[in-house]
């Protein structure tokens, strides 16, 4: 009798199985269609829109920057709390315009966050909220200013009342130092509710060994309305383990002058990125510990996870 009832049982469990690897098959398909999908509409209509202000088309090469950018990030913190952000970033590429115009949207403004929050890899509990967005213009001339490669951005953050803004980036790379690769940035940004602001960026790399990269990299910041600096000094080492895998160990200290020069944290992390769908799905995973004066120097630990979706050409 079980000898009779076991081929069956066998042959119900292989149906079941089968079907369930259809059905993620199929899923799998039918999410990578509807992206394809809406990723050729959104690159189509970017395109559409350069011919209306252009005239002409694109040249034959060129491939069209327009994306669109879903990012999804969870955090674990040590006693058990739960942060998530959710974040969309859009960019439209006008490449015959005359300033090879882009427009922009992002549902948090790149500045409106602090030095700390913007290098930490963990959630800051953002939503995406239409008063936070902000969207506009940024001009891109392919002609550079003595080595300086520029960028402007003008815009508005989507509120009621309107908050105008406007953003000027300058950004000039070395290469005069054998294997190193060296790279200096300056930013200037203004919010008719915030007031004026600076960056200055410098960031080195060099190449250990055939997959592997050390980093340097260190920010200055001052905001008007603050009336004090932020400093930041990181290093990081970068391994790529496979095609698809990379893992990035870093360590880093912050610095402000609200009460004289002091540390005021530091940090130390690792983030384990892979690519787990063609070249448009990624995952990330940082564990890192924080380490805060206010706190009397306790470590903060933590886990993210962090999934980005792009939707391009």
């Amino acid at each position: 009798m079980l000898s009779a009832i076991s081929p069956v049982v066998l042959a119900e469990d292989a149906i079941a199985d089968d079907s369930q690897d259809g059905f993620l098959s199929r899923s799998v398909s039918t999410a990578e269609e509807t992206r394809d999908i809406w990723s050729a509409r959104w690159v189509s209509f970017a395109e559409t829109m350069d011919r209306y202000f252009s005239s002409q088309a694109p040249p034959n090469d060129y491939v069209n920057e327009s994306y669109i950018r879903i990012q999804l990030r969870e955090t674990v913190e040590e006693q058990g709390e739960l942060g998530t952000d959710a974040r969309i970033k859009a960019k439209f590429d006008l490449p015959n315009t005359e300033k090879k115009a882009k427009l922009f949207f992002n549902s948090d403004a790149d500045n409106d966050s602090n030095l700390e929050g913007r290098t930490r890899s963990n959630s800051t509990d953002e939503r995406i909220r239409r008063e936070e967005s902000v969207a506009g213009l940024e001009f891109t001339p392919d002609s550079e200013w003595h080595k300086w490669k520029r960028s402007n951005r003008i815009g508005i953050r989507v509120r009621a009342p309107l908050v105008p803004f406007a953003r000027t980036r300058l950004r000039r790379p070395f290469n005069d130092w054998g294997l190193w690769r060296r790279e200096f940035q300056q930013e200037f940004w203004w919010y008719r509710d915030r007031g004026w602001g600076a960056t200055s960026e410098y960031d080195m790399r060099r190449p250990l060994w055939s997959a592997s990269q050390l980093r340097y990299f260190t920010v200055l910041e001052f905001e008007d309305n603050k009336d004090y600096w932020d400093h930041l000094q990181m290093l990081a080492l970068s391994t790529d383990l496979t095609d698809r895998t990379s893992i990035e160990y870093r360590g880093g200290v912050l610095f402000n002058t609200e009460n004289d020069a002091r540390l005021t944290a530091y940090f130390v992390g690792i983030n384990y990125r892979k690519r787990i769908h063609e070249d448009w799905v990624f995952l990330t995973v940082s564990p890192e510990s924080y380490f805060a004066r206010e706190d009397g120097w306790d470590a903060e630990a933590s886990l993210t996870f962090r999934l980005d979706v792009y939707f391009s050409e």
